[in-house]
């Protein structure tokens, strides 16, 4: 994680005072859809260039098992769709999703257009949302990112 913050600082750093209105002061709220209820995640490491100052912040926070640990997990029927939603105009220019198992992420292969399939076997899986939104002028420099955790419970 301390790289990952010694980056983000790099990044806030080379984007200078961008005037960025769009993307907002804060990152975006994130909910996981499932069967029509909208259930929220909980924001991560992030270091965010928005608002119209143009300053950075960064934030490194714990991984998703300490990050949620105490909540309840979403209760999901086996292979039942979940659908992520972030609440900005400006949608991410790229997306990962991971499900973790022991601090190990593991790539979700079946993650397109922001929709899932729960697996079929029951259990508690975690996941991370990792959300990154480009500079519109310079692809290589990075107006905003973070990753967001939930939890599910297959039953």
């Amino acid at each position: 994680m301390k790289k990952y913050m010694m980056l983000c600082v790099a990044i806030l750093l080379l984007t200078g005072c961008s005037n960025n209105t769009e993307l907002g002061s804060n990152p975006p709220k994130v909910t996981v859809e499932v069967d029509g209820e909208n259930y929220d995640t909980e924001l991560g490491s992030y270091c965010w260039q928005g608002g119209a100052t143009g300053s950075g912040e960064c934030a490194d926070k714990a991984g998703p098992e300490e990050l949620l640990n105490g909540k309840q997990p979403i209760v999901v029927q086996p292979e039942a769709e979940l659908a992520i939603q972030i609440d900005l105009k400006r949608q991410p220019d790229e997306v990962a999703l991971e499900q973790v198992k022991k601090d190990q992420p593991i790539n979700i292969t079946n993650f397109k257009n922001m929709r899932v399939t729960a697996p079929k076997e029951k259990g508690t899986y975690f996941y991370i949302l990792q959300a990154d939104w480009a500079n519109q002028k310079e692809k290589n420099i990075s107006d905003g990112d973070a990753w967001y955790a939930f939890h599910i419970r297959v039953e």
